[in-house]
C-alpha cells in the first residue's frame, strides 16, 4: 500500500500597503494567526512595481500615504486589469472618500483603530 499524497492548498497571499510599519506587522501578525499569508509594502508604487500585485489575493491599503494613495492604487489596479479585491482603510473617514471607494469597487472602506474580526470578515468574503 502506498501513502497517498495530500495536497494542501497554500493559504492566500494577501498585500498589506501602509506606509506605518507598526500597521504593517500587526495586519501580517492578524493574518498569519488566521492561516492566511501577509506581504507588506509602504507604497503603494512597491506593490504595483513587484509581481505580486497579479499574485494576490487581495489588497488591504491605507487611504492616505505618501505618494500614490489608497483610492489612485485601487483605480490604477483596475486600469491594469488587476483583479484582485481592494480593502480601503483609514483614520481619517470621510463619506466622499468612502463613497468613491465603494463606487471603485472596494471589498470594504474600514476605519482605523481596525476591528480584527471586520478586517477577517471582509478578506474572508472575497477569498475563493
Amino acid at each position: 500500500m502506498t501513502p497517498e499524497k495530500i495536497l494542501v492548498a497554500p493559504s492566500p497571499l494577501i498585500a498589506i500597503v501602509d506606509d506605518d510599519s507598526g500597521v504593517r506587522g500587526s495586519l501580517d501578525s492578524l493574518l498569519r494567526s488566521a492561516g492566511m499569508r501577509g506581504i507588506g509594502f509602504a507604497h503603494a508604487e512597491d506593490l504595483l512595481a513587484s509581481t505580486f500585485s497579479e499574485r494576490v489575493a487581495c489588497v488591504v491599503t491605507d487611504l492616505h500615504m505618501p505618494g500614490m494613495t489608497g483610492l489612485e492604487l485601487q483605480s490604477e489596479m483596475t486600469r491594469r486589469g488587476c483583479a484582485a479585491p481592494v480593502i480601503l482603510m483609514t483614520a481619517f473617514p470621510t463619506e466622499a472618500a468612502q463613497n468613491q471607494a465603494m463606487a471603485g469597487g472596494a471589498t470594504a472602506f474600514l476605519v482605523k483603530p481596525i476591528d480584527p474580526d471586520a478586517l477577517l470578515d471582509a478578506i474572508e468574503s472575497v477569498l475563493p
